[in-house]
């Protein structure tokens, strides 16, 4: 701990063994969290794939790619919903002002990553 940032409450100290376990849960939450976008990809890439290989007009290429980043962006979504949770109980365990303030950033930042995307999915689907 650095000098100076002076922890509100250890809840991790008083956890004993079951900190560790929800430690551990943290990583597989995050672990999930990269599942996500990892079948985000592979589901663009085959709507990607189907409308370059499969398609030959170009306004059924550009369908094909638009449901394509639907898909990926609902999964961006979700990752991201999954690892504030994660960062919830990492907050939770290790409860310090820097952890609340990085903590507060990251869902800021998440947040106005999800209005972006949001927005841009409610565009994809009037098209």
């Amino acid at each position: 701990m650095a000098m100076g940032e002076a922890t509100i409450l250890a809840m991790a100290d008083h956890l004993g063994g079951m900190a560790r376990v929800l430690e551990w849960a943290v990583i597989a939450i995050e672990l999930f969290a990269i599942a996500i976008l990892l079948l985000g990809i592979a589901r663009f890439t085959g709507w990607f794939l189907s409308g370059e290989v499969m398609r030959r007009d170009a306004h059924e290429r550009d369908h094909q790619l638009n449901r394509g980043r639907l898909a990926l962006g609902r999964h961006i979504l979700a990752s991201l919903e999954v690892l504030i949770v994660a960062d919830l109980i990492r907050t939770v365990l290790h409860l310090s002002m820097a952890n609340i303030l990085l903590l507060g950033g990251l869902v800021l930042i998440r947040s106005f990553i999800a209005l972006s995307l949001d927005y841009e999915m409610r565009a994809l689907e009037r098209d």
